[in-house]
This record gives C-alpha cells, structure tokens and sequence, in this order.
C-alpha cells in the first residue's frame, strides 16, 4: 500500500528537495562560524516576516491615524512593544549579520568562478534590503520618520534631468504625504518581501548547485 510520502513524491519532489538541499546536502568539514551568517540572515528574515504579519493586523497606513495605531500597538495589544522591537531591532540586526555574510564572502573569494551568480543575486538582495528598511521607517509616521524620507527622496532629486520627476513618482504626490505613507505601506509589506523570498531562493539553489567554498580553498566535488 502506498504512503502518503509516496504519493505526495509521485507528484512532488518533497523527499528529494528534502535530500538535496537539506538531509543530504554535502558541505566541507573545515567550515567555521563565519558560515553561519547566512543561516542567521534567512533566520532573520523569517522573523521579519512573522512580527510583521502581527504589526500589519493592527497598523493603519494613514497620515493621520498611523502614528497613533503605532502607539496602539505599544500600548494597548497584548505583548505588541515585544512583537515591535523585535521587528524594529531585527531590521538592524539584519543588516548586522548581512555584512559579516558579505565580508566572508569577500574575504574567502566566494564571488569568484564558479560563485559569480550567487554573489549578484546576494547583493541583489542586499539593495532590495535597504529599499525594504527605508520603506519600513516611514511606516511609523513620527518625526524622525517623516524627516529621514524627505531627506532620502531629495537624493534622488539631486540627480540630473530625471531627478525632480524621479522623487514625484516615489513621493506620489508633491511632498511627503499619504499617499507616500500608501505606497511605502503597499511595497513595505507585499511587492518587496515577495523580490526577497524570490532572491532568496535563487540565491540558495545557485549555492546549492555549486556547492560552498571554504577557507582551504578545498572543493567538495
């Protein structure tokens, strides 16, 4: 009689993704912590994603009533200050462990042949990042919050030609204003995270293809 595995993998390839990329998954024995960054940033990311679904129940993207909802949040929900800070602080430790990811990659020659892919989807990753955090500390509608995109969104401005039609089209209207809070929210939330998993997964099947360096420069295969 069949399992439910066995008919789960005669129309999914569960148990042999579970192998390759997991179970099975062959990696140098000479590894050192530098390795773990990258297993940290995807346990980051998934945490991100978690606190920010609870956030999202009970913020509202409106110039008027954002702020307050932030303080509803802090305040008022059940243990909503934790499920804040550990969002807030987990965007910097984000950023924290995603540079010592990249400089173990620069330091140990990871961007080289055969690792070229991976390196372009991580730093990829890393500008889709910080388009995500500086989206996310607009959220909040505060002063520093406010002032910190208005600062941003003039930088594009700066630049020749395109630069004042550039910051309109980001702004989405003449200055900062609600619907800039709207389409921070929308990109914050939906069309960025979805970049990012997408980035990810390329990121970690182009790694898993050609296997993970390592510091005696001794390959696996």
């Amino acid at each position: 009689m069949m399992s439910m595995m066995d008919w789960i993998d005669a129309r999914f390839p569960a148990t042999k993704m579970w192998k390759e990329h997991l179970s099975e998954y062959y990696a140098p024995k000479n590894f050192n912590f530098w390795y773990y960054f990258g297993s940290l940033a995807l346990l980051i990311l998934v945490l991100q994603i978690v606190t920010g679904i609870f956030l999202t129940m009970n913020y509202k993207p409106d110039a008027e009533l954002a702020f307050a909802s932030v303080e509803y949040i802090m305040r008022d929900v059940e243990w909503g200050w934790l499920i804040r800070y550990l969002h807030s602080t987990g965007a910097s430790a984000f950023f924290v462990v995603i540079y010592l990811h990249m400089f173990r990659g620069l330091m140990y020659g990871s961007y080289k042949q055969p690792r070229e892919l991976i390196w372009i989807f991580g730093m990829l990753l890393y500008v889709v990042l910080m388009a995500e955090a500086f989206m996310g500390y607009l959220l909040p509608w505060g002063q520093m919050s406010y002032w910190g995109a208005q600062v941003i969104i003039s930088l594009f401005g700066a630049l020749p030609v395109i630069g004042e039609d550039l910051a309109l089209w980001i702004r989405g209207d003449y200055v900062v204003a609600d619907a800039t809070l709207n389409r921070f929210f929308a990109m914050h939330v939906i069309a960025l995270p979805i970049v990012l998993l997408g980035l990810v997964a390329a990121h970690i099947l182009a790694l898993h293809e050609v296997g993970s360096n390592n510091p005696d420069g001794v390959e696996i295969k």
